[in-house]
């Protein structure tokens, strides 16, 4: 048995949203920029699904949510030009050894002026200016076995065995 990381996409409520407006202005000019765009973000969805993805690790920046257990891959379909979509996803571990790592998908969105990093803090419920570790503490006290949902190892919400999502295996 090889000892590799198995993932599986999952898109969150919001980046279903995301790609829902995506291919709506897809549809307004087909066999164009837009669709092209869609196309991309798309094959990069796929790419994500495995170990080996384009992605970098966010920072904690003070004028932004603490995004620093997320990543943000970047997209583009034109090779000339910067590209103008970011996927912000986060990886959240399984809760047994032979589980399957959960990559959400939180936000899809455009790189101007870092909108789909304001959008991905406000998604997953952050605050502008307060660490994950700040944040875990203020939450501690909240948690308690009568919730059902399953909790991600920094505390934070994970999405439940159950939930729907995307499956690209």
């Amino acid at each position: 048995m090889t000892n590799s990381l198995r993932i599986k996409v999952c898109l969150s409520p919001g980046a279903r949203t995301d790609l829902q407006r995506l291919n709506e202005r897809a549809l307004k000019d087909p066999h164009g920029k837009e669709e092209a765009l869609l196309e991309a973000a798309i094959v990069m969805l796929h790419r994500l699904n495995g170990r080996r993805h384009p992605t970098k690790p966010l920072d904690h920046n003070p004028h932004f949510a603490d995004l620093s257990d997320c990543d943000a891959t970047y997209v583009g379909a034109d090779p000339y030009e910067k590209p103008p979509l970011r996927i912000v996803s986060r990886d959240i571990r399984p809760s047994r050894p032979d589980g399957i790592t959960r990559r959400e998908i939180v936000a899809i969105g455009a790189r101007q002026d870092s909108k789909v990093y304001r959008v991905a803090g406000q998604r997953l419920g952050r605050p502008v200016g307060i660490t994950l570790a700040e944040l875990a503490a203020q939450r501690e006290p909240t948690t308690g076995p009568s919730r059902s949902h399953q909790r991600s190892a920094n505390g934070f919400d994970a999405p439940s065995e159950s939930e729907p999502d995307l499956d690209f295996g």
